[in-house]
């Protein structure tokens, strides 16, 4: 860890944090376990490699890449490289706060994280983060810093969004975000359905090894199933029972990878109600059946 960096935090601690304005920069922390909060979340590797598992997915943010998603995702680290790290949650309310353009706040919003490679996004970030850090300790993150911030993620959106179209050439400037899977001519989300979401998210993400049905993570947010689903699938660009899957799928590839528990351990853990449920799901995510899925990442 940096002379610059506060002191680490431990495992647990980063795992279960709640929302809040943080930055840290150092070497990537251990974690037990998928884990989840309502922020946004970046990640820059000055040095080294990030391996997660990410919303169900395997997701590899490499050095020199900027990384930044909705951290209500269910994620955790399974694998990384010795390294240097920088890294800045931002509450979503604080998000919120700044007025995005609808194309970039919907971006932020959807289950697939942004990544770009700018060297000046980069190197701006990597020069500012000992000013943030500093300002952290004395203010708690208020003052110039987080305009800072805020100026740096509309850079980092910005960025990620313009590495995509490149990608995609075809693409017509209103649907840039269906290379992160989101839909063209996406309406602005309002606060009140992104606060159902994420209360639906958080209930699923604490039950996803328990038997769960719609109506009942429709009434964690108070609301009947179906409008449930439809505030559910407009914000996340996902539906409740494929999010479900997501966190289970997540939970299993975890296991697979860190412990040696056998598949009917691992299915009955992840919160899948039948092994062949679990076999097809992780099997569909990471392209292969889970035991080669483990032979492989090991």
């Amino acid at each position: 860890m940096t002379a610059s960096s506060p002191p680490a935090r431990p495992s647990a601690e980063v795992e279960y944090q709640a929302p809040a304005l943080w930055c840290r920069r150092g070497e990537p922390p251990q974690m037990q376990s998928m884990h989840r909060h309502n922020d946004l979340e970046i990640n820059l590797v000055l040095r080294g490699e990030l391996r997660y598992v990410f919303a169900g997915r395997p997701f590899v943010v490499r050095e020199g890449q900027i990384a930044m998603f909705w951290a209500a995702q269910p994620h955790g680290l399974v694998d990384s490289r010795t390294g240097d790290v920088c890294w800045v949650h931002v509450p979503v309310d604080t998000l919120l706060g700044w007025g995005l353009p609808e194309r970039e706040l919907s971006a932020v919003m959807r289950p697939a994280p942004l990544v770009t490679d700018a060297e000046l996004v980069r190197a701006r970030m990597e020069a500012m983060v000992p000013a943030w850090l500093e300002e952290y300790r004395q203010q708690g993150g208020a003052g110039p810093a987080l305009l800072e911030i805020q100026a740096t993620v509309r850079r980092i959106l910005r960025a990620a969004l313009e590495d995509a179209e490149r990608l995609s050439p075809a693409a017509a400037p209103g649907r840039v975000l269906e290379a992160f899977g989101a839909e063209s001519g996406t309406r602005r989300v309002s606060a009140e359905r992104i606060g159902h979401t994420m209360t639906m998210a958080q209930f699923v993400v604490e039950n996803y090894r328990s038997p769960l049905t719609v109506g009942a993570i429709a009434q964690a947010a108070h609301l009947t199933s179906s409008h449930a689903m439809t505030v559910f699938r407009d914000t996340v660009g996902a539906t409740i029972g494929e999010y479900l899957t997501m966190c289970r799928v997540a939970e299993a590839q975890r296991l697979l990878i860190t412990t040696s528990l056998p598949m009917t351990e691992v299915a009955e853990r992840s919160g899948f109600g039948s092994l062949s449920s679990f076999y097809a799901h992780v099997s569909a995510a990471c392209g292969m059946a889970p035991r080669q899925y483990r032979e492989q990442v090991r």
